[in-house]
């Protein structure tokens, strides 16, 4: 991955499972979170919903079952296509692709 790629700003993830959902990525460094602006049953609005690292690759992303219940991160894989689109990979449990909405 490119450390120097910037991704702060909204970004609009489409979840094949439900709706449309906005979140908004934080970057410091190579070190990118991504904070849900709309939530859903599972992960609310104002949680982060994955982090990861640039330069590394690491990254993990959080889940929960209904009402943000028994919340947790597992692995995940955070992949950049272009400047105005990325995929974020749960590690056994699906992905979202998100485009820039700045």
């Amino acid at each position: 991955m490119e450390s120097a790629t910037n991704l702060a700003g909204e970004w609009i993830g489409h979840y094949a499972s439900h709706y449309d959902e906005v979140i908004r990525i934080s970057q410091n460094g190579d070190h990118v979170e991504a904070m849900k602006i709309i939530g859903d049953d599972h992960v609310p609005a104002g949680a982060v919903t994955w982090r990861a690292n640039l330069k590394t690759g690491e990254a993990e992303g959080q889940v929960a079952e209904k009402e943000f219940r028994n919340p947790r991160f597992i692995p995940g894989e955070l992949t950049i296509l272009s400047p105005d689109r990325i995929v974020f990979v749960w590690d056994k449990c699906g992905q979202v692709e998100y485009r820039r909405d700045d």
